[in-house]
């Protein structure tokens, strides 16, 4: 060991305690709610986390810096064809995926 170590750092062999289960218990009945406003907190809570769940937006990040991309269909002549990801109006070939660099 290196002499400029500071020995008061170094664990002791002594262990800690260890809980016992009735200690857990005690600490469980403590710290959980019970009765009625905690369940219907509880629902309440679920159902704010379901309505505030919002699709994922990636698709639209994706377009703006690769490009959109073309339906099956193709391009119909006289008409502006919407992207597959996005839905956004593709106005010009230059908006196609892999068609020019993106910055």
């Amino acid at each position: 060991m290196p002499q400029s170590m500071d020995r008061s750092l170094i664990a002791s062999t002594a262990r800690a305690r260890r809980v016992t289960r009735e200690e857990v218990v005690k600490l469980k009945v403590t710290t959980e709610k019970k009765g009625i406003f905690s369940s219907v907190g509880n629902m309440i809570k679920s159902i704010a986390l379901m309505l505030s769940f919002k699709p994922s937006v990636k698709a639209k990040a994706d377009c703006k810096i690769a490009g959109h991309v073309m339906p099956a269909s193709g391009w119909p002549a006289g008409k502006f064809p919407n992207c597959v990801d996005c839905g956004q109006r593709i106005t010009s070939p230059t908006h196609l995926r892999n068609s020019v660099w993106k910055h």
